[in-house]
């Protein structure tokens, strides 16, 4: 996560498709682009050199500073409107172009969209959403980069900054609007000395009121922020064979929105009827999850008699002998059920602690997504947001050599009250009930806190030649290196429940002679302790990793005559990844239901006997324990593949044949070393590929006349294999993903006054990255898989027109049919099912049972998790339709000008994930917004009004995540929690800006 704003960012206007083979880079318009009177004027950096906009062979879009504010295409949303093919993940922060993206935060996940500042790529396109104040240009490639740059499958975003200028310039704006917003900018330029300009500039940006309500009393949540930013340029040109420009910035932001921040609401029900969601990694098996508190008798009625109806058909079922708790109040038999099936059943809660009493169920709906109940506000903070970068240009005799580099990093910081149901929730602690009341009933403290960090930073240098003559053959050779190094840890910890401080370890409590680290002292080593958690840590996941990317590339074309010209590129890319990863499981739920080796036959396998044990009873360790119940150390049972080795394992010692896959024999793709297991009780393990493609394109372009262009474009694609580090799984890496891509385009310009551009593409794509939720002894995980085919196929539409001096009309419409091609085959034998080799049969653990509507389980398995088709699914995050238009009339005023224009965008639904099932995908939207601008005279001034999301619409950004659980309060069994990211609602403002000179 770097930046809600922009992954996906970058601008399309339907101004127009830019393109190029290269990434795009600087623009030859100067300052904030006013002079173009027409887009067919523009001109953008394509194959390393400037190209009219209309006559780049590739599917581009083009916004220029005085088109975003005419327009108002100035915040994430406007972008995604405008620019066929794309949508953005804000919480995430990644774009999708054409159904090409990242899909995990997961740092090792390649963007597949290449992001750019003045030519200098960058992780992430954190700066898109800045104004024209600092933006000359936004530019958005769709296909294949390989000349220039680092390679890219999907397509880059060119953030392209305004420029100093050689005469004095200066300029303020302020903006004020709903939800506490109010916004300062102002940026100064000018020559200080022959042939050398410079500038500065920054902005101070804030917003106090959330765009959701906490009703327990918490802070509002959504877009609070203050950001701040601040930077320096300056343009050198000695002579007329030297350039060199530089610049640098600093930046940072704080508050309870932008990346991470909570975006939208959960539709489902808190009263679940389980202790434990398995769908949810730190909510579920290792703790608890907080909302089956509501189970208590002073919590929700229908929770607390579905509880008890849920535990009396295990008694009924298990054919037991009911007996009551002593101490319990309740009708014996129905209330609750036989002590001996409680190690089968739910605990049981005798009381609730709310944080807003009268909350005893999720108070977002669809009706009214805008409010919420949280116990522990999520807070989000950017710091040491630092760069430098510039370019530097000799013009030799026939070529130029240029020389594009820099540094850039950040350090990003989240903490909220963890995933799973502890974010959504109005329970303050939970009490179970005891089997004396001597004895001291455990309290369940089930609020999270998780602190996620990206510690990022990295350098790039391209160094390029370049052909300048006028002959028909042209050429360009360059070299690209690429180094980054990223920390990102997560831990999740349970600040309140005392009892995470020292746990046990499992191995040695189920008769194992693993290691859990080293215990606080040879006594508790005997007693079965694990090494200490001082944090209080639930899970730790943690992985470092140092990538090097180093790319010779080539390009050469022939222009045959005016009509007829062939360009092909060839690019070498090869790609280092290098790290360690180290991870931890701490679980109290483990101990709830499955303490110890039982008594043979007193409880199947998960009780500790009790009174009458030989007679069949039991209880299980809370109720015998009570707040003495420890929490266990899960790491060995839960890391890696599920395993039936008992060797033993030194700390930090690999250990011997006969362990987990992870932890001996052969290595797993993508593993450098076995894991050991720390002395401070920390799994840890060696992670690394190099990996390396040859990737390229060509096209060739057909100008039957001066104002027609047609292109017929093949690209390749090529990305580096992903890791789920930080897990240590069985296997943590994927295959490389590889694209083949065919774009044919049409662009006409009929006079000065209309521009239409037009564009059909297909892509096949083989080994897909993908990440999908596994089951891992009995943690929900993620694990990238590789889809062996996909495809993405459709039309894109853009389309600028002046049918009079002062009016304009903008159209711009995607057609984007994506499509998983591979099937789930294979043989079943006793019901259970053997997948066929590169079958893709997958389990969703949403649905483990392949039950509800929409599943595609293969035929004939009888086991309790079936494997299931997602064949004909489209990809994640590729909405099949989209359309924006936009009206705009300028009303010529003495002394000045006005400018109404009004935007309408439409956007079909999509889906989050790989299974294309009603708990995954987000509804079809629309939205309306207007603007009006007002130009003083001799561009001294201008005021801007604005209303975006004017009917207050519920606008989905991406894809519903789903999540399965176990049960509510009106239904024992599966039922489906969705969450859904929104735009933000309506929001309205002024801004007033003045140049001094």
């Amino acid at each position: 996560m770097t930046k809600k704003l922009l992954l996906l960012t970058c601008a399309s206007s339907a101004l127009g498709m830019w393109a190029g083979v290269g990434h795009a880079a600087t623009a030859a318009a100067t300052a904030t682009d006013q002079g173009a009177t027409s887009v067919t004027e523009l001109v953008v950096m394509a194959e390393k050199h400037e190209v009219s906009l209309q006559k780049v062979p590739v599917a581009v879009s083009v916004f220029t500073g005085a088109q975003r504010d005419t327009l108002g295409i100035n915040t994430v949303a406007d972008v995604t409107n405008f620019a066929p093919g794309f949508t953005y993940d804000p919480g995430n922060v990644h774009a999708f172009i054409r159904g090409l993206g990242r899909t995990s935060v997961n740092i090792t996940n390649e963007q597949r969209v290449a992001n750019y500042e003045d030519e200098f790529f960058v992780y992430s396109p954190y700066g898109l959403d800045k104004s024209s104040l600092f933006l000359s240009q936004e530019q958005i490639e769709r296909g294949p980069q390989n000349v220039g740059g680092r390679n890219a499958s999907g397509g880059s975003i060119d953030m392209i900054s305004v420029r100093p200028t050689d005469t004095p310039y200066a300029e303020v704006r302020a903006t004020i609007g709903n939800f506490g917003t109010y916004n300062l900018e102002a940026a100064a330029s000018g020559q200080i000395a022959p042939g050398l300009d410079v500038r500065i500039a920054g902005f101070d940006k804030n917003q106090n009121q959330g765009y959701y309500t906490n009703l327990t009393g918490g802070p509002s949540e959504g877009d609070v922020v203050h950001e701040w930013y601040v930077e320096a340029q300056a343009d050198w040109k000695p002579n007329d064979k030297f350039e060199f420009w530089a610049r640098g910035f600093a930046e940072g932001w704080n508050g309870r929105g932008d990346a991470g921040s909570r975006l939208g609401f959960q539709n489902g029900s808190w009263n679940e009827t389980t202790f434990s969601d398995a769908s949810a990694l730190i909510g579920g098996s290792l703790y608890g999850n907080p909302n089956f508190g509501y189970s208590a008798p002073n919590g929700n009625p229908t929770a607390f008699a579905a509880v008890q109806s849920y535990n009396a058909g295990l008694i009924a079922a298990n054919n037991a002998l009911p007996i009551l708790p002593t101490g319990v109040t309740g009708t014996p038999g129905v209330a609750y059920q036989n002590p001996c099936n409680l190690c089968l059943g739910q605990p049981l809660v005798t009381s609730v602690s709310l944080l807003a009493p009268g909350i005893l169920n999720n108070p977002s709906s669809f009706k009214n997504p805008n409010i919420f109940a949280a116990s522990v506000p999520r807070r989000v903070q950017l710091a040491n947001y630092d760069d430098f970068n510039y370019i530097m240009t000799y013009h030799f005799d026939g070529f130029d050599f240029k020389y594009t580099g820099g540094v850039q990093g950040y350090d990003y910081y989240l903490n909220d009250p963890g995933d799973g149901e502890g974010e959504n929730t109005d329970v303050r602690s939970f009490t179970l009930a005891t089997a004396s009341p001597a004895i001291s009933p455990l309290v369940i403290n089930p609020l999270f806190q998780a602190n996620y960090v990206e510690d990022d930073y990295w350098t790039d240098h391209d160094f390029t030649l370049q052909s300048t003559t006028d002959g028909p053959l042209q050429w360009t050779g360059g070299l690209f290196y690429y180094f980054q190094h990223y920390n990102q840890p997560y831990q999740v910890t349970a600040a309140e429940q005392p009892q995470f401080a020292a746990p046990l370890c499992l191995p040695a409590l189920v008769g194992s002679a693993l290691s859990c680290g080293t215990a606080s002292s040879p006594a508790a080593a005997a007693a079965g302790a694990a090494a200490p958690n001082p944090n209080l840590q639930v899970a730790y996941f943690q992985y470092q990793f140092n990538v090097q990317t180093i790319s010779p590339y080539g390009q050469v074309s022939y222009k045959f005559n005016d009509q007829l010209k062939l360009t092909g590129s060839l690019r070498w890319t090869q790609d280092q990844k290098n790290g360690t990863e180290n991870t931890r499981y701490i679980s109290l739920q483990a101990l709830l239901s499955s303490p110890t080796a039982a008594a043979a036959g007193a409880c199947g396998t998960g009780g500790i006997a009790g009174t009458g044990a030989a007679s069949g009873a039991c209880l299980p360790l809370y109720m015998l324990a009570g707040a003495a119940t420890p929490t266990a150390d899960v790491t060995q049972a839960v890391i890696c593949s599920t395993g039936t080795g008992t060797t033993n394992l030194t700390p930090g010692v690999a250990p011997s044949a006969g362990n987990t896959s992870c932890l001996s024999g052969p290595l797993a793709y993508g593993v450098r070393s076995a894991a050991v297991i720390e002395a401070n009780g920390d799994a840890h393990r060696a992670l690394g590929t190099t990996t390396s493609a040859f990737t390229g394109g060509a096209d060739l372009e057909w100008t039957p006349t001066p104002d027609i262009f047609t292109y017929l474009r093949y690209g390749r694609g090529y990305t580096s294999p992903s890791f789920n580090a930080g897990q240590v799984i069985a296997n943590p890496a994927s295959k490389p993903e590889y694209l083949n891509a065919y774009e044919i385009g049409y662009k006409e310009n009929f006079g000065r006054n209309l521009l239409v551009d037009l564009a059909a593409f297909y892509y096949d794509y083989d080994e897909v990255q993908t990440p999908l939720s596994i089951s891992n002894g009995g943690v929900v995980s993620s694990l990238f898989i590789n889809v062996p085919k996909a495809v993405s196929e459709g039309v894109e539409a853009e389309v600028y027109w002046t049918p009079v001096k002062d009016l304009s009309f903008t159209l711009s419409y995607s057609y984007d049919h994506t499509a998983v091609q591979t099937a789930c085959t294979g043989t079943v034998t006793s019901g259970v099912l053997t997948p066929a080799p590169n079958a893709l049969c997958l389990i969703d653990t949403n649905d483990p049972g392949a039950i509800e509507p929409g599943a595609q389980p293969f035929p004939g398995q009888t086991t309790a998790t079936r494997d299931q088709s997602v064949k004909g699914n489209p990809l994640p995050n590729a909405p099949e339709n989209k359309i924006a238009m936009d009206l705009a009339y300028t009303f010529h005023f003495d002394p000045g000008d006005l400018i109404l224009s009004g935007t309408y965008a439409w956007r079909d639904t999509q889906s989050g994930s790989l299974f294309n099932r009603f708990y995954n995908v987000a509804p079809s939207w629309d939205d309306v917004s207007i603007r009006a601008l007002w130009k003083g005279p001799k561009d001294k001034y201008e005021i801007i009004a604005y209303v975006k999301n004017v009917f207050n619409t519920l606008q989905y950004t991406v894809g519903a995540a789903g999540a399965g659980l176990a049960g509510s309060a009106t239904a024992v069994g599966l039922i489906e929690d969705t969450g859904y990211e929104l735009n933000p609602p309506r929001t309205f403002g002024v801004e007033v800006r003045y140049k001094f000179f």
